[in-house]
């Protein structure tokens, strides 16, 4: 028979070990949850950024300030979800007040258009910036929930944005590559506008007028082209269109 003191040790050494399992357990509860943690406030500054970043490459843009106070909005409350996350995080209630000034500074949209778009670099980034924040809005990954239909409406801003940059940067550029002689380029910034704004819309009345404009650019192309204009009449007092016709 078995007496109790010889139990001692092993039992001794059995409470060890569930002790260390019980421990090792809560280390890979807490890592894990630290692990977490860190890859939902990465999310959150990976977003912020994102914002920013494009709301700084569009200031020349006029964006309304529904949509601009939506946004920085937005970028609040994911400072606000890092200090819950994780209160000791760098400089967090700085960054809050800085983010809420930032928030009750937006004003009403600015009265003037986006304007010519001339530099090639400048007009990529802008499409970029305009397409990113298309993107946020649709996916609805926002931690401030933004109904679908006032969705619908900023994507449609946005997207007459970035059909008013490309409008104003083929424009340009057609015109100057028509001032060069490069006459095959200055066709192919105007079709591929026009494609653009048929294929990318929206459909709204101002995206028709872009694509108007387009259309009439073209056709002011070929006019010129072919050598007609209708502008300056004839000897006869006829447009001169109508002279090269007949004589053609």
């Amino acid at each position: 028979m078995v007496m109790p003191d010889e139990w001692a040790v092993p039992l001794v050494v059995m409470g060890m070990l569930l002790a260390m399992l019980f421990m090792a357990a809560l280390v890979h509860r807490y890592q894990a949850h630290q692990a977490h943690v860190r890859a939902a406030v990465r999310r959150s500054r990976l977003r912020i950024d994102g914002i920013s970043q494009c709301l700084t490459e569009l200031t020349g843009v006029p964006l309304s300030q529904e949509l601009r106070v939506a946004l920085r909005g937005e970028m609040l409350a994911r400072y606000q979800q890092i200090r819950r996350l994780h209160p000791r995080y760098p400089d967090i209630a700085a960054t809050i007040r800085s983010a809420e000034h930032a928030l009750q500074g937006e004003g009403a949209r600015p009265s003037h258009g986006v304007g010519p778009v001339e530099d090639d670099r400048a007009f990529r980034t802008t499409i970029a910036a305009l397409d990113a924040l298309i993107d946020i809005i649709q996916q609805a990954e926002t931690v401030q929930p933004i109904p679908r239909d006032v969705r619908v409406i900023f994507c449609r801003e946005l997207g007459e944005r970035r059909a008013e940059v490309m409008a104003r940067f083929h424009l340009v550029q057609s015109m100057r590559c028509e001032s060069e002689g490069k006459m095959t380029g200055a066709r192919g910034h105007l079709t591929t506008l026009s494609h653009i704004l048929r294929q990318r819309g929206p459909s709204t009345d101002f995206v028709r007028e872009l694509y108007a404009e387009a259309e009439a650019a073209l056709i002011a192309l070929t006019d010129r082209q072919i050598g007609i204009s209708p502008a300056a009449p004839d000897d006869a007092g006829e447009p001169a269109a109508v002279d090269q016709r007949r004589s053609a």
